[in-house]
């Protein structure tokens, strides 16, 4: 098992537990046939660090509601296009992207950020 942070469309945050970080159990957890791994400026000047969002890439085709903190982490405001659908997140090292070492922290740390989010 192991664990990461996501964050729904509706503004919900939690810690979940997945069975493997297998690209298939990511894309169960966010409900993707193919996912994309986003990474920004923006993202690393927060974090301080290589935390990647993995979404669904197509959120807009299967008309999935806007993430909003996944759309501003995203640069909405600059590239006037959100991210649709629900969002994991994980770390980039090297070419590999990890679980998030401390997911509790992290969400902590979105949530202290983002304050619309909702623990579920």
């Amino acid at each position: 098992m192991v664990k990461t942070v996501k964050v729904t469309s509706e503004n919900q945050i939690s810690v979940v537990e997945l069975p493997s970080w297998s690209l298939e159990d990511q894309e169960r957890e966010i409900g993707a046939d193919c996912t994309e791994i986003v990474k920004t400026q923006r993202m690393y000047d927060l974090f301080k660090d290589t935390i990647v969002m993995i979404v669904d890439e197509s959120g807009k085709v299967k008309e999935r509601p806007d993430n909003l903190v996944a759309s501003l982490l995203y640069g909405l405001e600059q590239h006037r296009c959100t991210i649709a659908g629900d969002i994991i997140f994980g770390v980039l090292r090297g070419s590999d992207v990890l679980p998030p070492e401390n997911p509790e922290l992290l969400k902590f740390f979105l949530k202290e950020h983002f304050p619309m989010l909702r623990k579920v």
